[in-house]
């Protein structure tokens, strides 16, 4: 099955069409932590700040789980293609970070996909994780 995860920003009020929407605006930003606004949820010091927030290993354990249910449940139904939206407030901290947080998780998921790939709208960047012709994880 070929999976994107796509993370983008609700203040744009352009849903990507999507198959599955999660909403992350309910985790603490570190838009309002002066010297992590203009960074971005790749960056090492936003990492550092999700994990340093207890409930995030709460979430992403319940994301976890209930991502790999609809996977497998896609894939007995024989569906091809599935594309998981993150959305935040501005798609530059929250959405990022839980977008690379679930890809890393599926990279090692080789039963549940064949294609990962991850497209960070608001950040414009998009990076393929796992090619069909290889089965192997590219980053």
């Amino acid at each position: 099955m070929i999976i994107e995860i796509i993370s983008f920003g609700f203040k744009t009020n352009d849903i990507p069409n999507t198959n599955y929407l999660i909403d992350v605006r309910f985790l603490n930003n570190p838009f309002y932590v002066d010297e992590l606004k203009n960074l971005t949820g790749l960056d090492k010091e936003v990492i550092n700040f999700f994990k340093a927030d207890q409930n995030i290993d709460e979430f992403l354990n319940n994301l976890f789980s209930w991502v790999e249910y609809i996977l497998k449940s896609n894939k007995y139904a024989n569906k091809e293609k599935i594309i998981i939206s993150i959305g935040c407030t501005g798609g530059q901290h929250r959405s990022p970070y839980i977008t690379e947080c679930l890809a890393k998780y599926l990279a090692d998921k080789n039963d549940l996909c064949s294609e990962l790939s991850i497209r960070h709208r608001e950040l414009k960047k998009y990076t393929i994780l796992r090619t069909k012709e290889t089965g192997d994880c590219v980053s």
